[in-house]
């Protein structure tokens, strides 16, 4: 299984690896083949790369805006950030091109208020907003897109990537049984668990990272 983190910091290092995880779970839930329609949705998610691509092109040739991939970025940014929609739903390529416009955020904002928390939550509202205001603002369920990220960031901070150390067990005496394979067993962590997801659940296919949860409308 691919492991977001080290995807990140090999696509996209310009931007703390905690930070894009908690953006890519709530505009994409993980799903490398997302669209998202500005003003819809798609009756439902395409399967695998070939069908976002075909997807694409056909809501491109509806005159329909949308994002995709990701990051979600969106169909105006493609030419900016040398993508095209046979290249937009690799993960690499398209974590690399979402940082590039979330690190642009950050600088402007940065530029704008000096350094620290209130830029950086600037940042992510120019990331879903284009401006650093809007994605402050409470939708439906009565929270804030920057509300959502920061909230996936902290989870993201507390239950990502640890690396377990190889487990050690002792020899135990005649009529004592061991109960290291019980302690191991509580040693690793539950994989970015969320209020959406389930430790034992079934992933979709695309879902590379083990990770399918979407905090957008991305159904």
């Amino acid at each position: 299984m691919l492991d977001f983190i080290s995807l990140a910091q090999q696509c996209a290092p310009n931007v703390h690896p905690t930070t894009l995880q908690a953006v890519v779970r709530t505009e994409s839930g993980f799903n490398p083949y997302a669209i998202g329609v500005v003003g819809g949705h798609l009756v439902r998610q395409p399967h695998d790369r070939a069908e976002a691509v075909a997807t694409a092109n056909a809501l491109e040739a509806q005159g329909i805006n949308f994002s995709m991939g990701l990051g979600q970025v969106n169909k105006t940014n493609l030419a900016r950030y040398g993508l095209t929609y046979e290249t937009a739903f690799d993960p690499c390529e398209n974590l690399r091109a979402g940082s590039a416009i979330l690190h642009d955020c950050y600088q402007r904002a940065v530029a704008a208020m000096g350094q620290g928390a209130p830029a950086l939550r600037a940042a992510i509202s120019c990331y879903y907003s284009g401006n650093f205001t809007r994605g402050e603002a409470a939708e439906a369920g009565g929270t804030s897109y920057v509300q959502r990220v920061v909230a996936n960031a902290q989870t993201a901070a507390g239950s990502t990537n640890v690396v377990p150390a190889i487990p050690v067990v002792m020899d135990s005496q005649p009529g004592r049984p061991t109960h290291a394979a019980a302690a191991d067993a509580k040693t690793f962590p539950t994989h970015r668990g969320g209020p959406k997801e389930r430790q034992d659940a079934q992933h979709p296919s695309w879902d590379a990272f083990g990770d399918s949860a979407c905090d957008n409308d991305c159904n």
